[in-house]
């Protein structure tokens, strides 16, 4: 069963051409005002939608402006993990030269 074609908010005996970008409300051609970016309602809806976008590409900024921990995190283990060995090899090994670790190194290849 086809749906019947929408009616105007403002003029409901006029058939809607279209939709409010911000509040979709059902606007028949003489209600339409075309303004960038699509077909509003009025000055109210356009306004909304320009100081929504405007927030959106704001986040958007300080998104990719902002520390990003999933980068960081792997390289910061890595790290650790690198200074807790060094830490193994010349505190608890008591290896105090370049020989000493070449001597522990080579006692534990077989």
């Amino acid at each position: 069963m086809a749906q019947a074609p929408s009616r105007c908010i403002n003029h409901p005996e006029r058939t809607a051409v279209a939709r409010c970008k911000q509040c979709h409300k059902p606007l028949c051609e003489k209600c339409v005002k075309k303004m960038p970016g699509g077909v509003y309602c009025g000055d109210e809806c356009f306004q909304n939608m320009n100081a929504f976008q405007n927030r959106v590409k704001q986040l958007e900024h300080q998104k990719k402006k902002g520390l990003n921990l999933g980068k960081w995190i792997p390289q910061a283990a890595i790290l650790l993990l690198i200074v807790a060995l060094l830490y193994y090899v010349f505190m608890v090994q008591g290896v105090r030269s370049v020989d000493g670790l070449i001597n522990m190194v080579r006692n534990l290849i077989p």
